[in-house]
């Protein structure tokens, strides 16, 4: 899944999101954009799309604090072993999210605590309750787009921030009768923040700062 980068600079590392990660739901916790799962905007939702915000009633996705991303099949060119780091550890929050969403969602699911740390963490496990309350789960798509970029801007002492860029196109569905409730494909623009938590960096925050609807915006770009 694609994102644009116009802002971020040098320490610039890019990895192509997997088919899991296509089926990305975005929890942004924090403050956003716009909706994406339906926007990004301001608030968490369930959704497989990024973005920090959760909405509990429908699968949508807003900004916030969160983000999804499963990986599959994804490369990732890094400058440097510290960058490649917080890359791995980002894209695999997003990995984590999807895979607790999936099939049955566990809250309790022992990844997101390894990966997530702070509102992020209370926001992806919000989200994964509320899923799982409301019969819903997240699914790949059986053509993923396979788009993510993932940009380290800066990396200061036990801070890390990262740009990414990927086009949101997982499933919700519900999961007693496979019904699919969400099927919108979004790129996204994210801006995602890491701490160093106990020696691993863990996702703070997702803050969408920008959605196209489709493959547009920063997806084109890549």
């Amino acid at each position: 899944m694609n994102r644009p980068r116009p802002w971020f600079s040098k320490l610039r590392t890019t990895r192509r999101r997997s088919a899991a990660l296509a089926a990305v739901v975005l929890l942004f916790v924090g403050a956003g954009c716009s909706d994406d799962d339906p926007d990004g905007s301001a608030a968490t939702t369930s959704t497989t799309e990024r973005s920090t915000t959760t909405d509990t009633s429908t699968p949508t996705t807003s900004s916030s604090t969160t983000t999804v991303s499963p990986n599959s099949a994804s490369t990732t060119a890094a400058s440097s072993p510290a960058e490649q780091e917080v890359i791995d550890r980002y894209v695999g929050y997003w990995n984590a999210r999807f895979e607790a969403n999936s099939g049955t969602p566990d809250p309790n699911d022992p990844d997101l605590r390894e990966y997530a740390t702070g509102a992020q963490l209370d926001a992806v496990i919000a989200e994964t309750q509320s899923n799982l309350d409301q019969g819903l789960a997240f699914q790949r798509p059986a053509e993923p787009h396979n788009v993510q970029h993932v940009n380290v801007v800066e990396i200061e002492g036990d801070h890390a921030v990262v740009q990414e860029c990927v086009v949101s196109d997982g499933l919700i569905i519900r999961r007693g009768t496979g019904e699919v409730v969400n099927d919108d494909v979004a790129t996204h623009n994210v801006r995602g923040e890491l701490t160093r938590v106990d020696g691993e960096w863990r996702v703070s925050e997702a803050r969408l700062v920008q959605r196209w609807d489709g493959v547009a915006g920063c997806a084109l770009d890549s």
